[in-house]
């Protein structure tokens, strides 16, 4: 009779307790969401990039055959897609670092993770688009720019002060985008060959002249407003130095953009080293 009465008491006493419904930007904004994205985006592209160098099994031609060193005078050898490794790893690299809980508490990894991803999965949809229509690659090739330099722009909107964090956030996205400048110039110099346009007012070694000329100035322009500056310009160094190779013991032959090629090199290089010294005095300086 005293448990009957007591238990009414008892249930009154203890509130109810109601857990709210999680909203999509409370998810988003978790870190197992972050990782989780982030690391399909990855395994995308890295699926795309195996397939495309024909290590798994693709209908589609392999990537080296499309853009071979013949297709066109803004071709690189066939020796310069040894730095897929190199980017692949590198941006491999953030991946992981987001899975430690070092780098997903850092606000500059937590801040990229997003843009990241789209970046991932815009690369990985490259890797499948341009080897069946180079007209269309190109045109995905300069949205993965644009997204590379969006996820770098927010790189350098959150600075970091760990030396690790630095590298690990930004060693693959700018390695990446050096590398895909030049490949998108040579995608676009493709589709043109293939395609048999006519080169307007001017011969076709010249236009290939300007263009890796403008190639050059636009990768200036990334290494003055854009951090990871030095992978960059390694990067970029790298595409005109076998880009010089290909055009000097190459066919289609030409010593002009060659040469033209490998001052190119030189000097983002050159720029790359200088920028970055210069931005490392700047950090003291406020430092101080």
């Amino acid at each position: 009779m005293t448990d009957d009465t007591a238990s009414p008491a008892i249930d009154a006493a203890s509130p109810t307790m109601r857990t709210e419904p999680v909203t999509l930007a409370q998810a988003l904004a978790t870190d197992g969401v972050r990782r989780v994205i982030l690391t399909i985006s990855y395994v995308f592209c890295l699926v795309g990039a195996l397939a495309a160098f024909g290590v798994v099994a693709d209908a589609a031609p392999d990537l080296s055959n499309v853009l071979s060193p013949t297709a066109s005078l803004l071709a690189t050898a066939a020796e310069a897609d040894r730095l897929w490794w190199v980017v692949m790893v590198g941006l491999g690299s953030y991946v992981a670092w987001m899975w430690l809980r070092v780098g997903v508490s850092e606000p500059r990894a937590q801040a990229m993770a997003y843009p990241a991803s789209a970046t991932l999965a815009l690369l990985g949809v490259w890797f499948f688009v341009v080897r069946g229509d180079l007209v269309l690659g190109s045109v995905l090739g300069a949205g993965v720019l644009a997204a590379l330099i969006y996820t770098l722009r927010v790189a350098d909107t959150v600075p970091s002060r760990r030396f690790l964090g630095r590298q690990f956030t930004q060693l693959g996205v700018a390695v990446t985008l050096g590398w895909i400048s030049v490949l998108t110039a040579e995608t676009i110099g493709a589709a043109l060959a293939a395609h048999h346009v006519r080169p307007a007012f001017l011969s076709v070694e010249t236009w290939a002249i300007l263009a890796t000329t403008g190639l050059l100035a636009y990768g200036m322009a990334l290494l003055r407003y854009l951090p990871g500056r030095l992978y960059i310009a390694l990067a970029l160094a790298w595409g005109f130095l076998w880009l010089a190779y290909a055009r000097l013991l190459g066919e289609p032959r030409s010593y002009a953009l060659a040469v033209v090629a490998l001052v190119s090199a030189l000097l983002v290089l050159v720029a790359g080293v200088a920028v970055f010294l210069w931005a490392r005095g700047r950090v003291r300086e406020r430092v101080a």
